[in-house]
């Protein structure tokens, strides 16, 4: 099955008019996650090491200035590159980026100096990302203004020297703000979604007709991952779980466990756009024939109860109002039954799950762009494990199923 790349359109647009809104004259966008957000592409060493500071983009939240982004001088022209590639793309739709390398260990010469034809002037003092900074908020005058920044990215001394350097400046967090952005997708998100969607569930049929006595975890494991590294497109996400009987009850990575015919197969994962950093989360849980017959019974009750709120998913509902129509359905029959959320949004990684979060408390209404991990799961302690969960957008008039290919029954 092939798969066609899906490239990502740049939100700037979107996060300056969340700033205007929120009375910020600009903002200070450093988690690689983030920035490929604002900018439709990632910094390489920025996304591989996580660390503040390797790429970032300097934003004003006024339309007509353009944003500055800052990264090594061994990734300017990789930059610049993308900058290009997306006016053509684009056209009059492409966002200004204004590239401005900083120095590095990395020692990038030119033709010329390598031959000797032209004389190799080394700069007295190495220019770092921190004096690119300073250069980029003072010349967007940015300075003495409120900015938004990530304090749920930014480590406690990155934000202290921002601090020390912008005493004018007032500092506000955004992080939940991006959230809320990322919350609800635009076209080439959802096209994007239904792609990993498509991988993912595809690598997890090829797994559920592998499911029979004897078979090991880690060969379920390897059985997804191939399925998924085949198409050349995403990864499989690192923490995914492929567990049997008594393991299945635990927070565990694939190990030596292997199939019964007592047992519940519980799986929990999903895959990576790499550099794209959309994620999916998808589960299933399978009763083997010999098993307990209490086991098939909460079996069907979860599976319904995920159903059911899944049927209810439509624009205008409450996020709460899932919640009750899952959770109550099943502690109807289990009055034992505890789950503090039955799903979550999802969007970037690296985390899988954000708000908001399907629970009791959950008021903001469902809006159609939305892709959510739908979920009712139940542990048994020294048992088994299951969890019913499927990746569902909602549409116009209700919801769509993106992950419907792998069966909740075998």
């Amino acid at each position: 099955m092939k798969y066609e790349k899906v490239v990502i359109k740049p939100k700037e647009r979107r996060i300056k008019s969340m700033l205007r809104e929120r009375g910020l004259d600009g903002a200070i966008v450093s988690s690689p996650e983030n920035f490929h957000y604002v900018t439709g592409f990632a910094g390489h060493q920025h996304t591989v090491s996580r660390q503040p500071g390797f790429a970032l983009a300097v934003m004003s939240s006024d339309d007509k200035t353009a944003t500055q982004l800052t990264t090594m001088d061994y990734e300017e022209l990789t930059f610049e590159k993308r900058v290009r590639e997306q006016k053509e793309r684009l056209g009059e739709e492409a966002s200004e980026f204004v590239v401005r390398p900083y120095d590095t260990w990395v020692g990038v010469k030119t033709w010329d100096e390598i031959t000797g034809a032209a004389k190799t002037v080394d700069k007295q003092s190495m220019e770092s990302s921190f004096d690119m900074l300073k250069k980029m908020v003072r010349d967007m005058d940015l300075a003495h203004k409120k900015l938004g920044v990530e304090l749920a990215y930014l480590n406690v001394p990155y934000f202290r020297q921002l601090q020390e350097t912008f005493p004018e400046a007032e500092f506000v967090d955004i992080s939940s703000m991006f959230v809320l952005a990322r919350s609800v997708k635009a076209e080439d998100e959802i096209q994007m979604f239904r792609t990993l969607c498509r991988i993912a569930d595809e690598g997890f049929y090829q797994v559920s007709r592998m499911v029979r006595p004897g078979v090991r975890e880690r060969e379920m494991a390897d059985c997804f991952r191939q399925s998924v590294i085949a198409t050349g497109f995403c990864v499989p996400s690192s923490w995914s779980m492929f567990s049997t009987g008594p393991s299945g009850a635990r927070l565990t990575l694939p190990e030596d466990g292997t199939i019964e015919s007592t047992h519940v197969v519980k799986y929990d994962a999903g895959v990576n756009a790499e550099f794209d950093f959309y994620t999916t989360d998808t589960s299933r849980a399978w009763v083997m024939k010999d098993a307990a017959p209490e086991l098939f019974r909460l079996k069907d009750r979860l599976y319904e109860g995920q159903r059911r709120m899944i049927a209810a998913a439509r624009p205008g509902l409450p996020v709460c109002e899932l919640f009750r129509t899952a959770y109550e359905y099943v502690k109807e029959q289990y009055p034992c039954y505890r789950r503090g959320h039955c799903g979550h949004s999802i969007s970037l990684g690296p985390a899988t799950a954000e708000e908001p979060y399907i629970n009791a408390s959950a008021e903001r209404l469902l809006e159609p762009g939305m892709v959510l991990a739908m979920e009712v799961p139940c542990y048994i302690r020294g048992v088994n494990g299951f969890n019913i969960e499927d990746m569902v957008l909602i549409t116009e008039d209700g919801s769509e199923v993106l992950t419907p290919k792998t069966p909740h029954y075998l």
